[in-house]
This record gives structure tokens, C-alpha cells and sequence, in this order.
């Protein structure tokens, strides 16, 4: 399966300050660490590793952050840490709860914009 360029990855650890957007800790003092796809791989879409869609989370996929995401996934819809993959919604039009920044959007391009916190009528 393929994974993210080396030029995202970079996007993603400079636009998330090397934390985990889950709970703010620093990926060099973690265990492990890894890059969440917000919106799964097993719903793959052309931007499927961009930026937008990439987190830095710490844990791998049952552990730390990571394994906290996937074992609560109606959480993690709340707070865009998964976007469905069931409907036309991109990843860049989610707003995503991040320990650091509060709500944001993520784009394509590595950088986030502050927002509102979404009210549950907007939450996907």
C-alpha cells in the first residue's frame, strides 16, 4: 500500500509541531508515533495522503492516540479525527479538534486556519 511522500510528511510534522493532534505530545518523547489518515485508507480517494488528511498521532493503530482513535470512532467523528468515507466530504472541509490550536481546517498545502468550535448540526 502506498504511503505519504516524504515532502507531506514534512508538511504534516511542521504544520502539527511534531505533537500528537490528539493530545499535544511531543513525538520525540512518545514510544511511537505514526501518521493517522483521517479518512481511512480502506475508502481511498485521490487526496488520500495529503496533507489534509494526515495527522501526526502518538501510538501506532491500537495503541497511545493512534489505537485511542480507532477504538472510539463516534469521538473521533465529532472532533474530525476521522472524516467518513461514505459520502462526497473531503478531509480539508472537516474541522478537526487539535490539542494545540483548538479547531481548525487542515488544507492541502500544511497549514490550518483557526475556526469556530463547530456546532453539532456542522459536525460530520
Amino acid at each position: 500500500m502506498s504511503q505519504p511522500t516524504r515532502k507531506t510528511c514534512q508538511l504534516v510534522d511542521e504544520r502539527d509541531g511534531c505533537c500528537c493532534v490528539r493530545c499535544g505530545k511531543s513525538l520525540y518523547s512518545a514510544l511511537t508515533f505514526s501518521r493517522h489518515h483521517r479518512r481511512m485508507r480502506s475508502h481511498s480517494f485521490p487526496g488520500l495522503h495529503n496533507p489534509g488528511n494526515v495527522i501526526d498521532v502518538c501510538g501506532s493503530g491500537d495503541t497511545g492516540c493512534h489505537g485511542y482513535i480507532h477504538a472510539h470512532p463516534a469521538e473521533s467523528y465529532a472532533k474530525g479525527w476521522l472524516v467518513r468515507g461514505n459520502t462526497d466530504t473531503l478531509p480539508v472541509d472537516v474541522p478537526i479538534l487539535t490539542a494545540l490550536h483548538g479547531w481548525v481546517l487542515l488544507d492541502d498545502a500544511g497549514r490550518w486556519t483557526p475556526i469556530e468550535e463547530p456546532t453539532e448540526s456542522e459536525e460530520s
